[in-house]
């Protein structure tokens, strides 16, 4: 074993002694201490409609934002979760997206002279950020050759705090498993795996240089494409601190949801462009972006759509889209066998795991929302107003069912049904008689269709013979 092997124990001991009391402390300090005076604010602003539940969310919501990026972390996956949380707290915990303290003018300045040890290369930089989130902090700005740029920056010290806390986390989860009758093997799997996943999110986030690399490949990729626009990168001034990107220029999905009534024209051109060219990128493309919310994509001024804040991106293969197809196929015909077959095919069940049962409660899922999803889906939802979005509920109530039977569903499965999800809400909300059968199954049926099948494939073909009549071997 190497010095670093043996001493892996005692660092994690050791975080484990510093973490736990401050987040005693803080579940004391900012949870349980101010929850009568907050619970009663929120029943003189609300009423009683479940006033336990918002009072348990708002505690939370302190708690997450006083005990550092790891718990501000788990509260943001908890509130995409309401197969896990009563919908109420994840309401709540929404929060954690724009509830953020920014980074006083000091550690600001302590930033910026780390992330440029050569000098800033901006001839105006804005001190007052425009997003504030709990690993970064997005600013204004213009380099001195000229251009508008968007500059992010990551907290100072965040790496040692994740570190810290993740070393903390998993020392007293493992402590947690161990203790007999406590949990189910199916529990301590989950909460394992759990840990396991969040972690590489959290230190996958918190180095900008991926973040670029993928505004470069979505730019290679989509620099053809006469409806998508992605922000240049400046990567000479990019690094693990600190992201240097052009600033696009246009309005936000949710300013034409704002106006949908006045204008529904323009608002149903732009769910027709924003759901088919997110759709394209799942299946057609092979990578996407993973959280295609009604901020994150732009209407820009010439009438493409503007993609942003690319720090959490897909990849999907041949076999997830024959995955989600089939999925799709079963629940619109009705067949709760291959329904169940094609969501196992997105997990891995525990060893105690019972088909019988786990598809007995798919079933009685999709006999509670499938005439309502369908209608949906076939853009036959009357006028749509405040109705609710059912495929989301649908989607949601499988992860609940999924959860309680401990399927595992890797966070790569987790965020492309999510996507998808996501951005028919977002088409859905600016046009409520959205047909997702007859916009979404051409661009399906194509990217399942066989390559040779394709002009792309012949002409890749055309490109690789070679002078004397021969073919490259791939």
């Amino acid at each position: 074993m190497t010095l670093p092997d043996l001493a892996r124990p005692a660092r994690r001991v050791a975080d484990a002694a510093l973490v736990a009391p401050r987040l005693a402390f803080n579940a004391a300090r900012y949870g349980l201490l101010p929850a009568p005076a907050s619970a009663a604010l929120v029943l003189l602003r609300e009423g009683l409609s479940e006033l336990p539940w918002k009072a348990i969310g708002d505690a939370l919501v302190r708690i997450a934002q006083s005990s550092g990026p790891l718990t501000t972390k788990l509260g943001q996956v908890l509130a995409t979760r309401s197969d896990i949380l009563p919908e109420a707290v994840c309401v709540r915990l929404e929060a954690l997206y724009t509830q953020q303290p920014s980074m006083r003018g000091r550690q600001l300045a302590t930033t910026l002279k780390v992330a440029f040890p050569h000098g800033l290369p901006f001839r105006k930089f804005s001190p007052r950020p425009i997003a504030v989130g709990s690993i970064a902090q997005v600013h204004r700005a213009e380099l001195k050759s000229g251009p508008s740029v968007i500059v992010k920056l990551v907290r100072p010290g965040l790496q040692r705090e994740i570190d810290r806390d993740l070393n903390a986390a998993e020392l007293l989860c493992g402590l947690v498993l161990t203790l007999p009758g406590l949990t189910s093997k199916t529990t301590r799997l989950a909460l394992s795996n759990a840990v396991r996943d969040l972690g590489a999110a959290l230190r996958a986030e918190v180095d900008l240089r991926r973040e670029a690399q993928s505004l470069d490949d979505f730019g290679r990729r989509l620099r053809g494409n006469p409806r998508v626009r992605v922000p240049r990168v400046y990567r000479e001034w990019c690094s693990a601190r600190a992201l240097v990107m052009e600033e696009l220029v246009g309005e936000p999905l949710s300013a034409y949801r704002a106006r949908a009534k006045a204008d529904p024209d323009a608002a149903r051109r732009v769910a027709d462009l924003a759901f088919k060219e997110i759709l394209k990128q799942v299946f057609e493309d092979g990578r996407f972006h993973g959280d295609p919310h009604a901020g994150n994509l732009l209407i820009l001024p010439d009438g493409r759509l503007g993609l942003i804040d690319l720090g959490l991106t897909g990849e999907s293969g041949r076999q997830d889209r024959q995955r989600i197809a089939r999925a799709v196929r079963a629940f619109v015909v009705g067949d709760p066998e291959a329904l169940t077959r094609a969501l196992l095919d997105f997990g891995v069940p525990p060893l105690e795991f019972s088909y019988d049962e786990f598809k007995a409660d798919v079933a009685k899922v999709v006999r509670q929302s499938e005439s309502q999803v369908v209608a949906q889906m076939m853009g036959r939802n009357g006028d749509g107003a405040g109705a609710p979005n059912g495929l989301e509920t649908l989607v949601n109530d499988l992860f609940r069912v999924a959860y309680r039977h401990g399927l595992y569903v890797p966070p790569s499965a987790t965020l492309l049904i999510k996507a998808i999800v996501t951005i028919e809400g977002v088409a859905r909300s600016l046009n409520p008689n959205l047909n997702v059968v007859a916009m979404a199954v051409p661009i399906v049926l194509k990217s399942l269709r066989p390559p040779w099948l394709s002009w792309r494939y012949w002409k890749d073909r055309s490109l690789a013979r070679l002078p004397g009549g021969g073919f490259v071997q791939s």
